[in-house]
């Protein structure tokens, strides 16, 4: 593995997002494997060496308000497109292709689809400066019962609309979040809030 890959694999593991952070802690456990490095030695030399890790604690850090993220600075329009039925590809600003996602359950029976929202969602972030999240949204009948979940991305500027990716079932879109979320984290890393 290259510095570059155990960054992003750092970040994912570092992740708000529960099943980012999951698989970065597989693909970290997969990493020590081939590196024939038991898992609980590399655990326990942090935890040895953890007093040198810290960052120095005084008054100012302590009551110092958090950094904003800068500007949304993107050159160029990220892409996505249907590769082949079942595998989209999110391809970076100033890049010929990306890395091919395979879409899990039904999503891969709306490749198309998918890869339309999905550039939707890149192509607004990108024109209006924004960073987004990928958010599901039940959708409920009149008695209160879901009837279907949406996913979209949701911006954070003022008064922009959510973006739909694509709408099905619960369970077959959030299976679609997590593999999505990943994917755009890894491609396109400054739009993601």
């Amino acid at each position: 593995m290259d510095k570059n890959g155990f960054e992003k694999l750092v970040a994912m593991m570092a992740s708000d997002n529960d099943s980012d952070a999951v698989m970065g802690l597989r693909g970290f456990q997969a990493w020590l494997r081939e590196e024939n490095v038991p898992f609980a030695k590399a655990a326990q030399s942090v935890f040895d060496n953890l007093a040198s890790l810290r960052a120095p604690i005084n008054a100012d850090s302590l009551t110092a308000a958090p950094q904003e993220r800068g500007a949304v600075k993107v050159s160029g329009m990220p892409q996505c497109v249907a590769v082949l039925p079942g595998i989209i590809m999110i391809i970076p600003p100033g890049q010929t292709e990306g890395e091919k996602i395979t879409l899990p359950g039904a999503a891969a029976a709306q490749t198309k689809e998918i890869a339309d929202g999905v550039k939707d969602v890149l192509v607004a972030a990108v024109i209006n400066k924004s960073r987004f999240k990928l958010k599901l949204v039940d959708i409920k009948d009149k008695y209160g019962e879901v009837v279907e979940t949406v996913l979209q991305g949701e911006f954070d500027r003022d008064n922009m609309q959510p973006v739909k990716v694509w709408a099905n079932v619960k369970g077959e879109t959030a299976a679609l979040a997590t593999v999505l979320r990943r994917a755009v984290a890894a491609a396109v890393p400054d739009l993601v809030a």
